[in-house]
Order: structure tokens, then C-alpha cells, then sequence
């Protein structure tokens, strides 16, 4: 049977391509039959005519016999389908005008959904490049003064692997900037600090060489190094032997004893905005100070267990962490408790919401086309009322006018589709080029099968869509009144309302996305406008960082620190000039310092201890970025000559941490409580500073004196200049070459930068959502105005009468906006109502301002009253024109 099915099927396959062959074949065996049959009539006595009419009589319809024929020896649905093809291309070639700006229109939205779904797969949908990448997850300490905690310890970190039962592995990491000079002048190489089991946990191995034994993730032995793939190409041109070689990272001595897989994607481990180039062992134990329980400057990665759920593993670090308040209350806060995230949930928590709403987006501007097309589509159908009743007078069936109907349709959005693809490609690259840091996972971003397979099924969604509507309007046709009338005078109070109802529900998807983008531009336009707490303009920043031997001691380093000051004061157009260990909003790269606030003559347990961001600044500090002193005094050069320690604290920890006294004269420490070391004096309360973003709020902040608590990590230069910023960074790398040849200088950036990148990604939403909403509402212009333009050419007869008889131009104006102004109306109403309940999405993008902003909300339908009104008069204007003659004449 199968090998029959088979025959049958390369018959009809073999005839499908053989079409001429096939009919003459058919030609052939009927006149066999019929000349048999008429042999056999005059055998029966009947004369040669009459033994022919017969025969034929008695065969039938002959062109009948051979449609069944043929649909027995063929795939007749292809054949019929093919015929649908032919003629919808040629309809389409008839019309080239409309057919253009539909295409157009339908290429805009398929093409931004395309971009838009490239960049939502690359980011939220593709799996991680990790071994089963569904069971890593992010841990971090929290509690409930820590809303989104990040940050864990190594001494906690050790605390959960002892106890912990649902997590496989726990690994960890630290971000780790050193410098190396092998092309004579030094640079920094980004890199991570991991725990040995960090390569095991991710589910990744060596390209070359091998990992990080346990003997070397240990403090002192810490001295190997692994190399990304792309920079062991670009620093040892891809030798296998460089494995086992020696490269000087800080000026100390690293042995490389591997490569990874050039398929390992680490970038999203490290908030550096670069991916790391080199890996070194962490090297901790517990007996290291920083190795301490409170000590939370390391970001962890765990392996859940096989068949443990993420909810289960959640309810597991709770209960420990409980425990471990419990039996450590001096080092664990009360109400402790570990955050559990997906690992990509954790990279992309933040602009996942952004990315979906984004996506949503522009399915509603593709929606808004869709509906822009039908209309036309409609328009169209009206003009082919008398081909429609005539083929279905003669026997067509209404399924068969759906189905060539709707073939046109879905060739129509199959060329837009193709456009699309193109305009998708293009904007893709932008999209790339434009996206903030938050959306890391970019490079390499294409239009892959999944993509090009996304935009032909939307295509043909939108085709069926955007036909289905008119093709069932004209398979409604009266037959006998489409033949009695002519095309002008062709109304169709169904096909009447259902234009005004796609016109009502364009305004009504337009008002929706208008007010989401007037919402998030109000947002930017707030977040822009907060006050950082500092003074902008001509405020540049660069980063240096000494190396060598010589600076682990202190006084070499406040040495070279102070020097370095003196000299950039002296550049020629300098104002001021100061350093500090932390900037503000310092953006994607750099850390924050957080220490515990600890009161001489205040006793609490250590979890009590207030916390605050700690900065490290020399004198003048305050000035130059001109943040207000607003009691006391600031640093001056004698109290950085003295032995007093001094300290200042702002706005914000003055008002919490001492809200019933004067702060002045308290002394303190950062950190711990260590009564053998100096207590500092707070000398003076300085303004907030708005550490973390214009759009996150200030935290409590204190400030000690850089040459009282050395530090010699990478210090950060504050100048303020008026000098263009390329001739005040050569001067200032000079001077800072000066003082030693071997110093690093990196990420040299004006603030007014800085600040603008801190609103990289509201700006990136805010954006391409005000570009969807002023494409709707230019779709939602253009779908009135097309409706109105049809309406009164339709009714030109019947205004002309009308004006026969005596009405008034404005009568005119009345009646053909009244139309166009209820459509848009309705549609109003409806886009308010859901605007009321789908802005709440947007609540988490939203900043000072409320997703029900009535003074957004109001603006919206004002500017889309104004639309509707400009689309409605044009027409109308054309309307007060006719001639009431040559509209009767007309017809």
C-alpha cells in the first residue's frame, strides 16, 4: 500500500510540472471515449449527427470531466493556489501607489518588532552559554533595610556552604582592574578574582591548559592567571605556548596556566564595562581581615541541586540565615536573609520590564498599521463589488473569494514582511549602537533562522489579519444591487462601520503608547533635572593608580598622591583640583564603599551599627566640586599636616544618625570599633551627594581625610577646567608621568558624561517608545484622514445636493467631520480606559511621577484631538469645494 501511495504521489507530483502534457493527454483519452461511444450509437442504427449529439449527451460537460481529471492526477489546492498567486500580483501591479505605502507601512512594523524581538531573544530568551544554565542562580545577603541586595562576604559565603543542602557549589568573585605595560606604556586589563570551584560551577572548561588548582586559591600562592580567549589572540597572537609563561600584571609575576573557549561569554560577571581579559584565584581564608562576615565586597554564583526548585532553595538560605543570626548576633543583623535570584535574572532584572514593554510596543504600532491597511484594503474590496458578484454569480463559492481575497492580503504583507527585514537589519544595528550598558549581551547580535522564521510568521499573521475583515465584507455581496450600481455610488453601512470602527481602535491603540511615552519623558525629564548634590559643568574626572613595591607603605603613597594634586593645580586653566577614593554616580565602572558607623560613645551591637558610603578626599575636595558646606568647616592643608583626625558626615547621616543633637564634635570610625586606632572628630555636615543616580535617592555619607587614612587603590582626580578635555588629559597624564613613569591612567571622562550615562537606559526606553508613539500617531492621522478622504468622495452625490438645496459651507464642514471627530472619539474613550489599567506596567519605569499623571494623560487626547481634527478638515475643505453641478454631472 505504501508503495502504491508513493506511485500515486510522484504521478501527481510528476503531472504538477507537466501541465501541458497532462491536458493534451486528457484531450487524447476523452476523444477516445467520445469516439467510441458515437462508433457505438451508429452501430445501433442512429445517423452519423445524430450518434454525435448523442455521444456527447450522454458524456456530459466536458470541461467538467476534465477539472475532476485533473484534480484526480494533481495537487489541485496547489494549482488553485498558484492561480490566487498569479492573480494577486497582478491586482497588486495594477495598483502601484496604494500598494507601495501599504507595503511601507506594513515594512515599518514588521521591522521594528523584528529589531525589537532580535534584541528581547539575544538578552531574555537565548540560553545562557553555561551548562545547564536553568540551575545557576545569584545569592546575596540582604535585610529589610537592603532593598536590592548584591553583595556577599566570604566568611557568610562559608557559613551557607557548611549548612546549605539544595545548592551543589557556591563560587565567588570580585572585580579586579591591574595594569600591565608589556607595550611600554601601561594599561589596564580587566579581570575577575574567583574561587577555584568557579569554572566547575558555571559548567565550563579550558580551551588550553587547565583551571585553578585548590593548592593556588590560597593568600600568598595566588600568582597564576587564566586568559580570555580574545586577549590571549591579542596579546600572544593565539601561541599555544604562551601557556606556561609568565606575564607581569601590577608589576608582579603571573603564571599563565591556561586559555578559555572562545564560546565562554563572561562580560555580565563584571560591571567594569568591558570583559574581563585575565582571572586570578581569589585567595582568601578566614583568617584575612577581608574575609570577614560583615566584609561585603564579593558577588556570588551557586549550582542548585538536581531536583531542588528555586523556591526550595530560597526557603533553605532563609532558615540558615536565620541560624546564623542567632548564633552570630554580632556580625549577622536580626531580620537577615539571602536573596535568591535566577542567574539572568539577576543581570537583567533591571531592563527585562524595558525590553518587554519595548516589544509590546511595537506590536502595537504594527496593530495601528494593521488596521491603516484594512482600511485600505476596504476601500479596494469596494471597487471590486462588481468583479466579486459576477464570479460569484458564476459559481464561486464565498469560501473561494475569502481564500483569493485573502492570498492578495498575504502577499501584500509578505512584501512588506521582506522590507521589513531589511529596515530590521538596519535598525537592529542601531538598537546595538544606542543600548545602555545594562544590555550587555549584544555583540554579535544577527538576524538568525529563529528571527527571519519570528518576522515570515508575523508576516503572515498580519497578511490573514489585515484581509480577513474585507475579504468577509465582500463575500457579503448583494449580487443583484452591486450589479445595478455604480462604484461612486457604493455605500455598505456595514462596511461604514467597520471603517470607523479600525479608525476608532488606531486612536485607541495610539492614545495608549502616546501616553506611556509621555509618561517616561516626563520621568527623564525629572530624573534630569534632580540636583546631584555637586556642580556639574566643566567638571572632568580621571582615574590613576600606583604600582609597585614601594607603595604598600602609606606614607609613599600619600606622598605620591599629594604631589600628583600639586601638579595638576599647577596646569595652566586648572581652577581647582582634588582627590577621592570614590566619585559620585560613578557610573558602570567603579565601586561604592560602604562602612558601618560606628560612635565613640555610643555602644551597640555590631548588626545596629548604621551603615554609610564612605569617601576618602584630600582638602579642597568640597570646592572643587562644589558641594555646599552647610555647618562647621571642611578639610583644610593644616588638618591634613596634623595629627587630629577629622571627618565629615552629610545632610542625610546628620538627620538620621543624629536626629537630636548637633553632630559636630562626635567622634568616630569607619568600619569597625577598634578602640586602639584614632577616633575621628566631625568638623563639619556637607549637602547630600546623589551616589548611586540622579533617579536613586541619596544615602547617608561621611568623608575622611585621604592622608589620615591612606588608601592605594585607583584614585580618582577631580579637576575643574574650563580647558578642552583631550589638552587636559595629555597635561595631566604628563604631570602624572612625572611623578612616576609606571603610574596607571585610565577612564578619563567629563561629568556632564557620567551623569548623562547614569540615564543611559530611561533614556534608551524613553526614546524608541516616543518614536513608536509619534509613528502611532502619525498611522492614527493618516488612517482618519484616508477614511474621510473615501467618505467624501463616496458622498460626493449626496453633498452636492445637499448644497443644491441651500446648505451653508459650514452645514458641509458639520456633517463630514462630525464623522471623523465621533470615530476618533470613541476611540478616546476606549484608549483612556485602557490606558487606566495597562499603565501600571509601567510603574517601575516611572520616576516622581504617577502612572495615572492626569496632566499626561489630558496633554495626550488635547494632541490627538489635534490630529483627528487636522485629518478630518482636509477632506472637509475638499468637501466645501464641489460643485453641486458636476457632482450631479458626475453621476
Amino acid at each position: 500500500m505504501g508503495r502504491t501511495f508513493m506511485n500515486e504521489l510522484w504521478l501527481r507530483g510528476k503531472s504538477l510540472f507537466n501541465r501541458k502534457q497532462l491536458d493534451r493527454d486528457l484531450d487524447d483519452e476523452l476523444a477516445f471515449h467520445l469516439a467510441k461511444r458515437e462508433e457505438a450509437n451508429r452501430a445501433a442504427g442512429m445517423g452519423a449527427q445524430e450518434a454525435g449529439y448523442a455521444a456527447r449527451r450522454r458524456m456530459g460537460n466536458v470541461t467538467r470531466l476534465k477539472e475532476i481529471s485533473r484534480a484526480l492526477r494533481t495537487f489541485a489546492s496547489l494549482e488553485t493556489l498558484w492561480q490566487d498567486v498569479r492573480y494577486g500580483a497582478h491586482t497588486l501591479r495594477k495598483n502601484p501607489g496604494p500598494t507601495a505605502v501599504a507595503a511601507l507601512t506594513l515594512a515599518l512594523g514588521v521591522g521594528a518588532n523584528t529589531a525589537l524581538f532580535s534584541v528581547v531573544k539575544g538578552v531574555l530568551l537565548n540560553s545562557l552559554p553555561y551548562r545547564q544554565p536553568d540551575r545557576l542562580v545569584a545569592l546575596a545577603r540582604g535585610d529589610s533595610q537592603t532593598a536590592l541586595p548584591t553583595k556577599v562576604s566570604y566568611g557568610e559565603a562559608e557559613d551557607w556552604k557548611a549548612r546549605t543542602r539544595t545548592l551543589q557549589e557556591i563560587a565567588l568573585y570580585r572585580g579586579w582592574t591591574p595594569s600591565s605595560a608589556s607595550g611600554g606604556a601601561p594599561e589596564i586589563v580587566f579581570g575577575l578574582r574567583i574561587t577555584q570551584n568557579f569554572f566547575d560551577v558555571l559548567g565550563t572548561s579550558t580551551y588550553l591548559g587547565r583551571g585553578f588548582s585548590r593548592e593556588e586559591d590560597a593568600r600568598g600562592r595566588w600568582h597564576v592567571v587564566l586568559l580570555s580567549y580574545p586577549y590571549w589572540i591579542h596579546r600572544f597572537g593565539g601561541n599555544p605556548n604562551a601557556v606556561g609563561q609568565t606575564v607581569l600584571l601590577d608589576q608582579v609575576p603571573f603564571q599563565i596556566v591556561g586559555v578559555l573557549p572562545k564560546s565562554f561569554e563572561p562580560r555580565e560577571f563584571t560591571d567594569a564595562g568591558s570583559p574581563p581579559d585575565v582571572w586570578a584565584p581569589l585567595g582568601y581564608k578566614l583568617s584575612v581581615p577581608e574575609a570577614c562576615r560583615t566584609c561585603q565586597h564579593l558577588q556570588a554564583v551557586a549550582r542548585l541541586n538536581d531536583g531542588v526548585s528555586i523556591n526550595q532553595a530560597r526557603a533553605e538560605m532563609n532558615s540558615i540565615a536565620s541560624q546564623l543570626a542567632r548564633e552570630f548576633p554580632k556580625e549577622y543583623p536580626p531580620d537577615a536573609a539571602v536573596t535568591i535570584l535566577p542567574l539572568r535574572e539577576s543581570w537583567y532584572g533591571k531592563i527585562k520590564t524595558a525590553l518587554w514593554l519595548l516589544l509590546g510596543a511595537t506590536a502595537v504600532v504594527l496593530l495601528i498599521s494593521c488596521a491603516n491597511i484594512a482600511n485600505l484594503l476596504l476601500a479596494q474590496a469596494a471597487k471590486k463589488r462588481r468583479e466579486v458578484a459576477v464570479r460569484s454569480a458564476l459559481g464561486a463559492s464565498r469560501f473561494r473569494i475569502v481564500c483569493q481575497l485573502l492570498t492578495e492580503s498575504v502577499l501584500l504583507s509578505l512584501a512588506g514582511g521582506a522590507a521589513g527585514v531589511i529596515l530590521a537589519q538596519w535598525g537592529t544595528a542601531l538598537l546595538v549602537r544606542w543600548a545602555p550598558a545594562e544590555i550587555a549581551n549584544l555583540n554579535g547580535l544577527r538576524l538568525d533562522p529563529a528571527i527571519l522564521l519570528f518576522t515570515v510568521g508575523t508576516a503572515m499573521a498580519t497578511g490573514i489579519l489585515i484581509g480577513l475583515v474585507p475579504a468577509i465584507e465582500s463575500s457579503r455581496v448583494d449580487h443583484r444591487e452591486a450589479l445595478q450600481q455604480t462604484s461612486r455610488g457604493v455605500r455598505g453601512t456595514s462596511r461604514s462601520k467597520v471603517r470607523g470602527l479600525l479608525v476608532s481602535s488606531q486612536v485607541c491603540l495610539a492614545f495608549v503608547l502616546t501616553v506611556g511615552s509621555g509618561l517616561l519623558l516626563k520621568s527623564f525629564v525629572r530624573a534630569w533635572n534632580v540636583d546631584p548634590g555637586f556642580h556639574v559643568h566643566n567638571l572632568y574626572e580621571v582615574n590613576f593608580s600606583l604600582i609597585g613595591a614601594k607603595y604598600s607603605d602609606d606614607k609613599v603613597v600619600v606622598r605620591a598622591q599629594t604631589e600628583v594634586l600639586d601638579r595638576i593645580r599647577r596646569i595652566p586653566g586648572v581652577d581647582d583640583a582634588a582627590l577621592v577614593s570614590t566619585p559620585p554616580i560613578a557610573g558602570s565602572f567603579g565601586s561604592f564603599d560602604q562602612a558601618g558607623f560606628v560612635i565613640q560613645d555610643r555602644r551597640v551591637p555590631d548588626p545596629e551599627v548604621p551603615s554609610v558610603d564612605r569617601y576618602i578626599a584630600s582638602p579642597g575636595y568640597f570646592h572643587t566640586m562644589g558641594i555646599p558646606l552647610l555647618h562647621g568647616r571642611s578639610f583644610t592643608e593644616a588638618d591634613a599636616a596634623g595629627n587630629e583626625h577629622v571627618a565629615l558626615i552629610s545632610e542625610r547621616a546628620a538627620r538620621q544618625i543624629f536626629p537630636d543633637e548637633d553632630p559636630l564634635g562626635k567622634r568616630i570610625q569607619l568600619g569597625g570599633r577598634h578602640d586602639d586606632r584614632p577616633w575621628a572628630a566631625i568638623i563639619g555636615v556637607v549637602g547630600d551627594v546623589h551616589q548611586y543616580g540622579l533617579d536613586a535617592p541619596t544615602t547617608p555619607q561621611a568623608y575622611l581625610l585621604y592622608s589620615q587614612s591612606p588608601f592605594n587603590y585607583p584614585t580618582v582626580l577631580a579637576v575643574r577646567s574650563s580647558v578642552a578635555p583631550a589638552a587636559l588629559t595629555r597635561a595631566i597624564q604628563e604631570q602624572i608621568s612625572a611623578v612616576d613613569k609606571n603610574t596607571l591612567v585610565f577612564n578619563p571622562s567629563l561629568m556632564t558624561e557620567i551623569i548623562a550615562g547614569s540615564l543611559a537606559q530611561r533614556r534608551f526606553t524613553m526614546s524608541l517608545l516616543a518614536g513608536f508613539g509619534a509613528l502611532a500617531l502619525l498611522l492614527a492621522a493618516v488612517g482618519i484622514y484616508g477614511v474621510m478622504s473615501y467618505t467624501v468622495a463616496q458622498r460626493t452625490s449626496e453633498i452636492g445636493i445637499r448644497m443644491a438645496l441651500g446648505a451653508q459651507i459650514r452645514d458641509t464642514l458639520r456633517l463630514v467631520t462630525r464623522d471623523g471627530m465621533v470615530q476618533a472619539g470613541c476611540g478616546l474613550l476606549a484608549g483612556l480606559a485602557a490606558s487606566l489599567a495597562l499603565t501600571r506596567i509601567l510603574a517601575s519605569q516611572l520616576f516622581a511621577v504617577s502612572a495615572l499623571d492626569p496632566l499626561t494623560f489630558a496633554s495626550v487626547a488635547l494632541v490627538l484631538i489635534a490630529v483627528a481634527i487636522a485629518a478630518c478638515y482636509i477632506p472637509a475643505r475638499r468637501a466645501m469645494r464641489i460643485d453641486p453641478l458636476a457632482a450631479l454631472r458626475y453621476e
